[in-house]
């Protein structure tokens, strides 16, 4: 794939492209136009999201991120007597993410862009866990903010793939209750994002 080697250099080249250009410098044009719509479509090792963008200038867009993940998992015990219940897990996460995003690019007909985001995040989460002779189950939400960077090859002018790492900073609260009626309350601030949450991802645009 000849989009390959370009994408890979595209990110190499991130921090000087991103943090070295001026928001104002002429150089910085992209193929992108005011009013323009874009579908993102967000595929990595924590979860799945899917993204509507809409441009505000050639450089400069607004960003809507709906991202939802789950597992849920069953323990079947077999003795001599058959097939027993022996606990179950399952968790649930619903996160919205609203920014600002900014592009940088070599021109209009430019192939590679760069972006970054920043902006703001919300979302609920539930847990639950069953034993044969216990059990609990937790309900919480959380808010924050985050920040991305990344870079797209465009490969035809209607659709690009790329890759995007984030990070974000959040406060989550939480309430577990046991099967015995004992209630448990959490507080606590989550750093997370790094390189190994980075994720492909694929965009339309309309």
């Amino acid at each position: 794939m000849k989009c390959l080697p370009t994408l890979v250099a595209a990110l190499g080249l991130l921090p000087v492209t991103v943090f070295g250009q001026d928001s104002t410098a002429k150089g910085n044009a992209t193929p992108f136009h005011k009013g323009q719509w874009a579908a993102q479509f967000q595929a990595g090792t924590a979860f799945g999201s899917l993204g509507f963008i809409k441009f505000r200038s050639p450089t400069h867009a607004l960003v809507l991120d709906v991202h939802i993940g789950g597992a849920h998992s069953e323990d079947l015990r077999t003795d001599s007597t058959g097939n027993h219940f022996g606990g179950l897990n399952s968790n649930a996460l619903a996160q919205i993410r609203f920014g600002w995003r900014r592009y940088s690019g070599d021109g209009t007909a430019a192939k590679v862009v760069s972006h970054y985001s920043l902006g703001a995040l919300a979302g609920f989460f539930h847990s639950a866990t069953r034993f044969p002779t216990a059990s609990q189950q937790s309900n919480g939400w959380m808010a924050g903010a985050f920040g991305d960077i990344g870079g797209t090859y465009l490969v035809t002018s209607k659709f690009g793939i790329g890759a995007l790492a984030t990070a974000s900073l959040s406060y989550q609260k939480s309430v577990t209750k046991g099967s015995s009626g004992t209630k448990f309350r959490y507080r606590d601030w989550t750093i997370g994002g790094s390189a190994v949450n980075a994720s492909l991802v694929a965009t339309l645009y309309f």
